[in-house]
């Protein structure tokens, strides 16, 4: 049982962990590219998205903790982003978890 150090009052509830939010499955086309190494880019499609990252598919293994910058085709939506995971689902088809840490614009809406 954990310590309470403030018996007689009420728990506050956790902070909401953003990848517990509302996401939307859609297939946006987007260029992802090195932070550090720009000339490392990758043209590629979403998967999911929502306000604060995305799960985006890629043919590149980028590890953990990477800075990306991921930008819309469709739109002026860009965004500074790292890598939080990243899934294997052959030898040249990954998923990788992108949490957003500053972004501007808007993904397109549908129509």
């Amino acid at each position: 049982m954990p310590f309470d150090q403030n018996p007689g009052k009420q728990s506050q509830k956790p902070a909401t962990d953003p990848r517990l939010e509302e996401r939307i499955a859609t297939t946006e086309p987007v260029q992802l590219s090195s932070v550090d190494q720009p000339s490392i880019a990758e043209s590629t499609h979403t998967q999911d998205l929502s306000s604060h990252g995305a799960r985006v598919f890629t043919q590149r293994v980028w590890q953990p903790g990477s800075p990306l910058l991921i930008k819309s085709f469709r739109s002026y939506f860009w965004a500074r982003a790292r890598v939080v995971y990243w899934r294997s689902f052959s030898s040249s088809r990954f998923a990788i978890g992108l949490e957003f840490l500053s972004q501007a614009g808007n993904w397109p809406t549908h129509d």
